[in-house]
This record gives structure tokens, sequence and C-alpha cells, in this order.
């Protein structure tokens, strides 16, 4: 028997109850004996098994340290540092691992003598930070696993919560990473087809933008409702309006820019689409027993991109129809009506000029599927 295997020697029973894969992965990154009988008095097993799962590996550097080995100038890192989403670090604190040096690394590839570049490259570190922690919140939430680590009715030990920990990050860490890949690539395939349609829209056209239809469409009532809802149950509806949504959006051609609680906001560059979408979802969710009635507002125009959201007196406007649309509407802006004029399976309506907060009076019209249609 190595010495590695019998660093623990003649186990206790307190640690005779830990399995096999987690005492291997506390022998794999070297924990003695006397740390691992200090997290099981300190009842923290499950703490260390966390950090040495999911924690950086290696030597603490500082930031000065990292700055030097990336060739990155300290104060651009500790941007970048910030803008992915992390607590700013201390200057002489050491707080950075060897993984720290590789990712700062790799944005200097980013990063030109054009202070232009450095601004972009934190934007996209921006972008890039908050999206993955997204990601990261939502793997851990919808862990089946992990999600009874909570429940009141059933608490777990801490060496329990280890376990699970354990199993998921088996389980999840070696699939994840490619699949984001595999799912950035596609969107990026997306994206540079859709600058390359934007280029025959003609001279004069900014990059940042896009002539887009933009539509909200929000649940009526959900305030109300979610307070007479159990949490779970506040939960179920929830994921079901983001499923049912980005299932419709996505399969009738548009983008789901984001789910904003009780609210989807999406785009299409094809207005006949993005009415669609609206159509389709409000008729799926008249006869969905879970969801309460729904109306949508849609406007068209061009708009700023940034970040993967857009901007713009557009999206001010779109947001501002879904505002005042009753239960069951769909209310679209005079360029929206203009440009499915032909479309013979749409009725449509002009209302009366209505008046929005910073916007004024706006042409309406309200949209419903033909009976011959």
């Amino acid at each position: 028997m190595s010495n590695e295997d019998n660093r623990f020697g003649d186990e206790p029973d307190s640690m005779g109850d830990i399995s096999a894969g987690l005492l291997g992965l506390f022998r794999k990154n070297g924990v003695s004996q006397e740390t691992l009988r200090k997290a099981i008095e300190s009842d923290s097993l499950h703490v260390l098994a966390v950090d040495l799962l999911l924690g950086p590996p290696g030597e603490l550097l500082s930031v000065a340290q990292v700055a030097e080995i990336s060739g990155i100038d300290k104060g651009v890192l500790v941007r970048l540092w910030r803008a992915l989403g992390f607590t700013d670090p201390v200057d002489q604190q050491p707080s950075f691992h060897e993984i720290d040096v590789e990712a700062s690394t790799a944005f200097s590839g980013l990063l030109g003598s054009n202070p232009a570049d450095v601004e972009v490259a934190i934007q996209l570190a921006r972008v890039i930070g908050s999206a993955l922690a997204r990601v990261a919140e939502a793997e851990i939430l919808s862990s089946i696993g992990l999600r009874e680590i909570n429940r009141p009715e059933r608490r777990l030990s801490n060496l329990e919560v280890a376990e699970r920990f354990s199993n998921y990050v088996s389980q999840t860490v070696p699939t994840v990473p490619k699949l984001l890949s595999y799912v950035w690539l596609r969107h990026l395939h997306g994206a540079s087809k859709r600058l390359l349609m934007l280029r025959q829209q003609g001279e004069g056209v900014e990059l940042a933008q896009f002539e887009l239809t933009v539509g909200f469409l929000d649940l009526v009532g959900f305030t109300v409702l979610s307070q007479q809802l159990e949490t779970e149950e506040l939960a179920s509806l929830v994921n079901h309006f983001d499923e049912v949504s980005h299932d419709t959006v996505t399969g009738l051609g548009g983008r789901v820019v984001k789910m904003i609680g009780d609210e989807v906001m999406f785009v299409s560059e094809d207005p006949e689409a993005a009415v669609e979408i609206a159509m389709t979802l409000q008729e799926i969710y008249s006869q969905d027993r879970e969801i309460s009635e729904v109306r949508a507002g849609l406007a068209h125009g061009m708009v700023l991109a940034k970040d993967g959201d857009y901007y713009g007196p557009v999206v001010n406007l779109a947001s501002r129809i879904v505002n005042i649309a009753t239960p069951g509407s769909i209310l679209v802006s005079d360029e929206v009506n203009k440009k499915i004029a032909e479309k013979v399976s749409i009725d449509s309506k002009a209302l009366q000029p209505r008046f929005l907060k910073d916007l004024g009076y706006v042409q309406l019209f309200r949209l419903k599927r033909s009976p011959s249609g």
C-alpha cells in the first residue's frame, strides 16, 4: 500500500461513514487527516468538498502577480474581474489562482493597443459573466439531487450534502463545457448570418442597428396569482411559461431576448412571423389551465443591439403598448400594421389614438386571426 493510500490511517467511526468516492476526492487533493478531522468536528465537510470539487486549484496569487504574468495592466485586470461578476480583489491579498492567470492570458488576446479594444473586451466580459452566472445558478437550482438538500421535511446531513455535490459534479462538469461550446458556436453562426443580412439593407446602416419587430407578451394578473400559490407551484408556473414561450418563439422563427418574470421579450426580422408568434402564444395560453390570460404589444423599426439586448424608441413603444393592452388582446403599432396589410388571415381594427407615457399620442391596431384564415 502506498503512502497516499495510507494517508488517513485507521479511520475513526466518523470517517468510516464517508463513501469511497468522497474519500478518494480528499486523498486526490492532498487533504490531510487532521484537516479532515477538523472538517468533521466543525460539521463543514460539505464546504470542504465543494471547494475541492469546484474551487480553483493551485497556489494563491495577488492581482499584481497575475497582471505581471498575463501582461495585462493591473487596472484593466481588476475591471475585467469585476465585469465577469466577481468580487473586487484586495490589492495585496492573494486571491487568484493559476486558472485565473490562464483566463486573463486568454483575454489578453482581445486587448489591443487601441483603448477601444479594451472597452470592447470588458463589454464582452460583462456579457459572458452575466450569462454564465445565470447558467450556473440554473444548473444548481434545476438539479433534483441538489434541490432536495434544503427540504425541511427531510433535512440532509452535511455529509450527505457533500455526497450529493460530489455525484452532481462528476456527472455535469465533463459534459456542460462541451454543451456550452456547441450552443455558443451555433448562436455565433446565427448572429453572423444576421449581420450579413444587415449588410443587404443598404448603405448608412450602423452595425449595431437592426430593423426588427419587437414583441412583449405578459401574464395578466400574475402578481395576484403569485401571492396565492405555494413556492413550488409558482416555480412550476414560471417554468411552464418559460418553456411554452421559448418553444413557440423559436419554433416560429423568432428569438427570445429575455424573460422578465411574467413577461417575455422577443424579436423577429419578419413582422408577419412576430405577429404569428403573438397570436399562437395567445391561443395556447387561452386554453391553458395553469396560465391566466396574456396580452401582447408589438412595434417595428430600427433598434440598437447591445450586449445581447435591444434598445431604442421601438423597444420602448412595444413595452408601452403591452402595458395598455386588455387581457387576451394583441396590439400593434402603425408600422407593424402596414407591414402585414396584405395578410388575409389577420383582421386588423384601428383604435382611437392612445396617449403613451413619454411617446405622446400613438395610433394602434388590435389584431385577431381571421375566421376565414
